[in-house]
């Protein structure tokens, strides 16, 4: 995608964008597979945007065993929580999974108005105030499925709850996440999740289309497990 189509510049033209790239001093940047876009305890200065490629999200204890967080795709961002919140350091690393594109936007940006006072720099930050939203939103729905309780009722709750988010009715769910991240984000492993989704595909409540879509084929059983 192209740093135009970020979340950030909705509602702005294209010649706003492109002022708002020259004003907050962004550039897009390449970053090659396996490379680290920063280590965890570096100090943040920059807010990123994935614009191709995929991130990985991670951190490292002190026996250096390292723990996937999060896996980022096109249009999300990340860095934000210890940039915002002037911390010495990053709390976890950011590694690029593919070869990677990424828009890098400077602090300075983000903490008011412009010297010119353009309006379209108030708008980008009223856009990244929606962004943040949204991903508290998503934070917040993860609490939720992680305490529902077995990893059954997670699953009957994530499909339900992306069949709302589709809002067309359809019994088909289009899977944004591989079975890795699904695993990662339902608080369980690979092989765990894949044995319960053959399970219930057996008991009739759902059925695996492709390794991208499954099917509720039994909505009033799952939302009876809730």
């Amino acid at each position: 995608m192209n740093a135009q189509n970020l979340s950030i510049f909705h509602g702005l033209s294209d010649e706003e964008i492109e002022k708002s790239l020259h004003c907050s001093r962004g550039k897009v940047i390449s970053v090659p597979k396996g490379q680290f876009i920063y280590r965890q305890e570096d100090e943040p200065t920059r807010l990123y945007f994935v614009l191709e490629g995929s991130v990985e999200l991670g951190s490292c204890n002190a026996l250096g065993r390292l723990t996937r967080i999060r896996v980022l795709h096109e249009g999300e961002c990340f860095g934000e929580t210890e940039l915002f919140l002037a911390s010495s350091g990053y709390s976890s690393y950011a590694k690029a999974i593919l070869n990677t594109r990424l828009l890098s936007v400077p602090e300075e940006f983000f903490g008011g108005q412009c010297e010119r006072c353009c309006m379209h720099h108030s708008r980008v930050v009223y856009n990244m105030l929606h962004v943040f939203a949204e991903k508290s939103e998503q934070d917040n729905r993860q609490i939720d499925l992680l305490t529902l309780g077995n990893l059954r009722q997670r699953i009957a709750a994530f499909l339900l709850e992306e069949q709302r988010k589709a809002g067309t009715g359809s019994r088909i769910i289009h899977l944004t996440l591989n079975r890795e991240e699904l695993a990662a984000f339902l608080n369980t492993t690979r092989p765990s999740l894949s044995r319960m989704l053959l399970q219930m595909q057996e008991e009739g409540l759902l059925r695996l289309v492709s390794r991208s879509q499954i099917e509720i084929t039994q909505e009033q059983e799952l939302h009876a497990l809730l």
